[in-house]
C-alpha cells in the first residue's frame, strides 16, 4: 500500500501558511501564468492563513510583502508551491528542508516527462533530498491543488463554492477543465489534485485519502499510467464499497500511449486489461470528458437504477425510433407498457398522430392537455412495472421556435413536478439548439433544471450511457452483499 497511509493529508488539502516561490512583480496576462495564478487563486477562495510570495527582487507582489528566499519567512510553512525553473529547484529544495516545510508543489516542469536521462536524475536528487528533510511532493509538472474550503486553487475562474466530488488527474489541463466545464453543469467540488509525474505522492494516496474524506461522497479521475497499478487498484475496491468512482484512461491508442510518456513520464498498459480490473472492482469507465462530467451529475442528482426497462418520451416517428436504437445500442430495455397502462393512456392520447405504447410518441396531446393531463402520464408510468426509469428528451429548440415563454415556463414547472411524482429517476435530454438565440434559451433552461438538483443530459446517447454505468454500479454493489448507499443530493 502506499507509503503515506499515516500521512495527514489535512495539512495539505488544508495548509495554515503557503508560499509561492517565483511570484512576480510584473502584471499582465503572460505573468499570470508563473506563481501569481496560485496567489489569485488564493485570495479569491479567501486563504485563511498566511500567503508569502518568495522572489528575491521585489518587496511586494499583488500587495503583500515579499520574502527574498523560504529561510527567509517567520514561522512555519504547511505548503511551498515552486514556479521558477527546474535548473533552480534544488537549491530552493534545500532552503525548504532547512525551513521544515511539510509539503511541496512542484508546478516546475522539465524532467523524468522529457525522457532526457540528465533531467530525470534531477528529479530524483530532488525527490531524495525532500525524503531526508520528511516533505512530501506534489507533482513535478502540474497543477496542484484546487480545495475551495481550504482556499486553494490555481485559477482565480474556479467556483468558490465548495461540494461533495473529489478528482484525481494526472494531467493539469484536463483537471482545469473539468472543474470549469463541470461548473458550468453546477457541479461543485471538495478536493481536486493535478499530480503530474508523480515522484513522490501518487494517484493512490490522493485517492485513499478521499476514501475516508467525509467530505467527498463521489470520485472522479484522469489516468494515464500508473507507476503502482496493484495499490491504485486496491484502493479503488475500498473506495466503491462505500463510494462511485469514475475514470476516464487516457492513453488507450499506440498514439495515446506515446503521447503520454511523453506528458507525464508514464507507461499505459493494455486497455482490455484496464477493462477488466474496472470491472472487477468496480470502477466507472468512461472514455472522455462529456462521459466524465455527466456521469458524476448523474450519479450526484439520481439514485442508483433498480433495472435497465426505460419509458421514452419526447421523440416523434422516427425520432422514436432511433431513441429506441441507441438505447438498446447503450444496454437499456425499451419493454411494452402493460395493457392496462396503455389502455389508460388511450383515454387522454387520440389515435391519430399518436401512439401510446413505448417509446411514447404523445407529445401533441401533452402539449394540449396541459398539467392534469401530464401529471396522469406520469402516474402511470410510476405504477407500470415494467419501467424502472424515464428518458424525457426536451426539444427546447422547438420550444423556442413555435410556442411563447410563458408555455415554457408552465412546461419547466410540470416537468420539475414530475420528478417528485414519479418516484423513478428521470433523465432529461436536453439537445443543443440550432441557433444562437435557441441555445441561449436552452442553456436557461438547464440552469434552471439544475437549480432543483435534477439531471439533464445533452444528447440522448449521453443519457442512456450515464444509466447504463449508474445501473453496472449497483449491480455491482448488490454482487458484493453492499447495502446501497444514498449519496446523491435529492432535490
Amino acid at each position: 500500500m502506499s507509503e503515506n497511509t499515516s500521512l495527514n493529508l489535512n495539512e495539505l488539502f488544508y495548509p495554515k501558511s503557503l508560499a509561492v516561490v517565483g511570484a512576480s512583480p510584473k502584471r499582465g496576462y503572460l505573468n499570470r501564468w508563473g506563481g501569481n495564478t496560485f496567489i489569485e487563486g488564493a485570495i479569491n477562495l479567501n486563504f485563511p492563513g498566511n500567503i508569502y510570495p518568495v522572489n528575491p527582487k521585489a518587496e511586494t507582489i499583488l500587495g503583500i510583502k515579499t520574502y527574498k528566499s523560504v529561510r527567509d519567512i517567520p514561522g512555519e510553512i504547511d505548503l511551498v508551491i515552486f514556479s521558477i525553473p527546474f535548473s533552480a529547484v534544488l537549491p530552493v529544495m534545500e532552503d525548504c528542508v532547512t525551513k521544515k516545510v511539510k509539503f511541496v508543489h512542484l508546478f516546475t516542469a522539465g524532467f523524468s516527462e522529457t525522457g532526457r536521462p540528465e533531467l530525470a536524475e534531477i528529479e530524483r536528487k530532488l525527490i531524495d533530498l525532500a525524503k531526508k528533510g520528511g516533505i512530501r511532493i506534489v507533482g513535478p509538472n502540474c497543477m496542484g491543488l484546487y480545495c475551495p474550503e481550504g482556499g486553494l486553487a490555481w485559477t482565480s475562474e474556479f467556483p468558490r463554492t465548495p461540494g461533495t466530488i473529489g478528482f484525481v488527474s494526472q494531467s493539469g489541463q484536463l483537471a482545469g477543465h473539468f472543474v470549469q466545464e463541470g461548473g458550468d453543469q453546477r457541479l461543485r467540488f471538495s478536493k481536486v489534485v493535478s499530480f503530474g509525474n508523480a515522484a513522490d505522492l501518487k494517484a493512490h494516496d490522493f485517492l485513499e485519502y478521499l476514501a475516508d474524506d467525509d467530505k467527498t461522497d463521489i470520485i472522479g479521475a484522469y489516468i494515464e499510467g500508473l507507476k503502482d497499478g496493484r495499490a491504485f487498484f486496491e484502493v479503488a475496491r475500498k473506495i466503491t464499497q462505500k463510494k462511485p468512482m469514475v475514470v476516464w484512461k487516457g492513453g488507450q491508442t499506440e498514439g495515446g500511449a506515446r503521447a503520454t510518456q511523453s506528458h507525464t513520464g508514464s507507461l499505459a498498459g493494455s486497455l482490455d486489461i484496464w477493462q477488466a480490473l474496472c470491472k472487477q472492482v468496480g470502477l466507472i469507465s468512461v472514455n472522455s470528458m462529456e462521459d466524465l462530467i455527466a456521469t458524476i451529475g448523474g450519479l450526484q442528482r439520481l439514485p442508483l437504477p433498480t433495472g435497465l426497462n426505460v419509458a421514452i418520451l419526447g421523440g416523434a416517428g422516427g425520432g422514436s425510433v432511433t431513441m429506441t436504437d441507441l438505447a438498446e445500442k447503450e444496454g437499456l430495455k425499451v419493454p411494452h407498457l402493460t395493457e392496462k397502462t396503455i389502455r389508460a393512456l388511450e383515454e387522454f392520447v387520440p389515435v391519430q398522430g399518436n401512439s401510446a405504447k413505448n417509446p411514447l410518441d404523445i407529445m401533441g396531446a401533452l402539449f394540449g392537455g396541459g398539467p392534469k393531463i401530464f401529471g396522469r402520464l406520469i402516474e402511470l408510468l410510476r405504477d407500470d412495472p415494467n419501467i424502472d426509469a424515464l428518458i424525457f428528451s426536451q426539444n427546447i429548440d422547438m420550444f423556442f421556435r413555435r410556442l411563447d415563454r410563458s408555455f415554457l415556463d408552465d412546461f419547466i414547472k410540470m416537468t420539475v413536478k414530475s420528478m417528485h411524482q414519479l418516484g423513478k429517476p428521470l433523465y432529461l435530454v436536453l439537445g443543443k439548439a440550432r441557433s444562437l438565440e435557441g441555445e441561449a434559451l436552452r442553456q436557461d433552461v438547464e440552469t434552471r433544471y439544475h437549480h432543483y438538483n435534477m439531471a439533464t443530459f445533452s444528447s440522448f446517447t449521453m443519457a442512456a450511457r450515464v444509466y447504463y454505468n449508474m445501473k453496472i454500479y449497483r449491480d455491482f454493489l448488490s454482487s458484493h452483499n453492499i447495502p446501497i448507499p444514498v449519496f446523491h443530493q435529492s432535490p
